[in-house]
Order: structure tokens, then sequence, then C-alpha cells
């Protein structure tokens, strides 16, 4: 089939269409406010996005437990009033023809101390040391049984606000993620050991939104399909292998955060590419994302073509929230680096660009560059 980005999908399972293939990737900002509400401007900002043509906007990676928090302006969906912001945004899409999702999640072992109080929390103990000040703490039986249902009321929450999914992020080494690493996860009960035990965490989250949400709320899985920076122990056969698991629990999609959607396979140069692997491991049981330098229409038409049924555009989308609107016309993108004064006037914050200039290559020095 001939997939174009102008082209409908239909999510089957849970009978939603989207009006296009494009998609706003889930994109840390740093805009909430310090109790995780989220603010006007994020809200604003999320908005303007949805009026720039996105079939569907995901929302940052949103808190789901204290304990789990990873930056200051990070979201969370843990009260009336967070339930209420994001009421706001699904307003939003609906009134300009799109979806809108959150992303849930819990930093793990990648929690900062300072914002939660302590040391962060993972499947198995660690000791002190220089990527660990504070050590990680081996999570309990129980503990993980509150997680569990931490991450199926935020769920909960979402849907009371209208929203039309949830994402469960499962890649960039946090909690979820530590689960599904063998060199992280050393337990030896029923959450370690096999694929089968290390996914059971991120399985009984699925299955426990299942049972208690109508089967119209999407559920997708985000996942790393490599070693994410310098963390090793994710494999892409084990990673293959667990989406063999995750399409046979029901879910919508299963979003591969490639980094590069179009390089080749770590370790396996001149085989191939990462996105033709992922595509034949998936096989077409559940409709595959893909996120990693999509930034136009060309590379987003060679994600499809390569296999991909939806395309996450991210840092492209910083600078151009109607980056939808743009490719449809043929209109010339902004390219980063963005100028500091564009992302002020497209509604990023103080704080926001104080964490989006920390990224190589994406805000300008020279106020000039970026803007069109």
């Amino acid at each position: 089939m001939d997939k174009r980005l102008n082209q409908d999908f239909h999510f089957e399972r849970a009978g939603l269409r989207l009006k296009n293939r494009a998609v706003l990737a889930p994109l840390t900002h740093n805009m909430s406010q310090d109790n995780g509400d989220p603010s006007r401007a994020e809200l604003d900002w999320l908005a303007r996005c949805a009026r720039g043509g996105f079939g569907m906007l995901i929302a940052a990676a949103t808190q789901v437990q204290p304990g789990g928090r990873c930056w200051q302006g990070q979201p969370a969906l843990m009260t009336d009033a967070q339930q209420a912001g994001f009421a706001e945004l699904a307003q939003q899409a609906e009134a300009n023809g799109a979806l809108a999702l959150i992303q849930l999640h819990h930093g793990g072992v990648r929690a900062q101390p300072a914002l939660n109080g302590g040391a962060p929390v993972g499947p198995s103990a660690m000791a002190a040391g220089d990527r660990y000040p504070l050590g990680v703490q081996a999570l309990t039986e129980a503990e993980i049984l509150g997680l569990i249902d931490a991450f199926v009321r935020a769920a909960e929450r979402a849907h009371g606000a209208g929203l039309h999914g949830v994402e469960l992020h499962a890649a960039h080494h946090f909690l979820l993620c530590n689960f599904l690493n063998p060199l992280l996860n050393r337990r030896e009960d029923e959450w370690g050991g096999s694929l089968a035990n290390r996914a059971r965490l991120l399985i009984a989250i699925v299955r426990g939104i299942r049972a208690r949400l109508p089967r119209t709320f999407l559920v997708g899985v985000r996942l790393s399909p490599e070693s994410y920076a310098k963390v090793q122990g994710i494999s892409l056969a084990n990673q293959l292998a667990l989406a063999g698991l995750l399409a046979k629990e029901d879910i919508d999609y299963l979003h591969f955060s490639m980094g590069d959607s179009f390089k080749e396979v770590d370790g396996d140069r001149g085989k191939g590419s990462l996105l033709t692997a992922v595509h034949e491991g998936v096989a077409g049981r559940v409709p595959l994302m893909v996120a990693g330098r999509i930034r136009d229409a060309d590379s987003a038409g060679l994600a499809l073509a390569g296999g991909a049924d939806l395309v996450a555009v991210g840092s492209a989308a910083i600078g151009n929230p109607d980056w939808m609107q743009k490719v449809s016309r043929a209109l010339p993108l902004r390219q980063p680096p963005f100028a500091a004064t564009l992302l002020t006037e497209l509604g990023f914050t103080a704080s926001a660009l104080d964490y989006l200039g920390s990224l190589p290559g994406l805000v300008a020095q020279n106020e000039k560059v970026g803007a069109l």
C-alpha cells in the first residue's frame, strides 16, 4: 500500500480515525508549573500545534506518581486541577479535528533526587556512584502494584479529561524501560528474569487500562529499539520480541523512538536500516509510529515508504508548530537552529528556552538564524 502523509489513518480496534499521518511527538519543554500543573503557555503552545494541522498530538512525558520526576517543568496528571488543565488540550484538539493523547511516565533510575526528595527507584538496587549519587532503591512487590495502579489511575484521569488515549513511556532509560533491561533488572521474582517477566509490569499496566476504560480509548507504547546513550542492555532482538508480546495485548500502536529513523542497525553495518528491521520485526501486527529525524515532507515520505504507518515530528515542530500545514502546501519550513526571539514569539517561556538551548543545534546564538 502506498502511504501518504496527508492520507487519513484508521485505528481499527478503537474505531478512531486520524485526518493525516503526522503526529506531534511528546516533546520535553520545561513549561509546566512547579507542582506539575500544565501552564497557560504549555496549553497555548499545544493549541497552536493543533491549529497547525497535526492529525494527533502527544503531550510531554507526564508524571503518574510522586517520586518519578525528571525535570523541574515536568507536567503531572495526579490531581483534579491537572485533569482540568488537560481537558483544555482535549477541547483544542477536537476543535481542530485532531486527536490528543498524553504520555504517561515515571523516571525510574533517571528521576532526579533533588526533585523527589530521595534516591531514585528501579527494578533492582544499585550502589551509590557517579551516575547515581544516592544509589538506586529496588521497588518492593507492594510498590510495583502501587505503580501499576498509578499508571491506570492517570489513564482514567486522561479519559475523564476527554483525551483520546495515552502512550506508555517505556523508552529512554526511564522506569518501564528499566524493567525491560536485563542489565538493570536483576530480580529473581515474577518481575525479572525472562522477557515475559521483565515485560510483566508494562503488560499489567496495559491490561489494567483495558479493564477499566472503553475500547475507544487509545493505548500506545513507546520503545527504544536499541541501547540509549551510554546505557547498555537494550537490544533490537529483545525489543522486537517484546513487540510481539505487546501486539497480543490489544494495544493500538507501537512508537519506536529511533533517534535516527534512517540509520543502520547498531553493530550491523551494511545489512540494512533500523527502520527496515523494525518494520519487518513488527510485521504489521500493530500500527507502527516512528520518531527520529522526521524533519520535512521528504523524510516523512521515506519513513512511510519504509514501513511506518505514522510519523512523529519532534524538533522540527519546535520552530514549526504549523509543520503539517506548511508541508501540505509545499511552503518552506523554518530550519534549526531557531532564534530565541522566534521561539519566544511562538510561546516558549524562559525556562523552556533554557532547556531547549541546552540541546545541540536547536537554538541559535545569532538571533537572525532560523527565522523566515
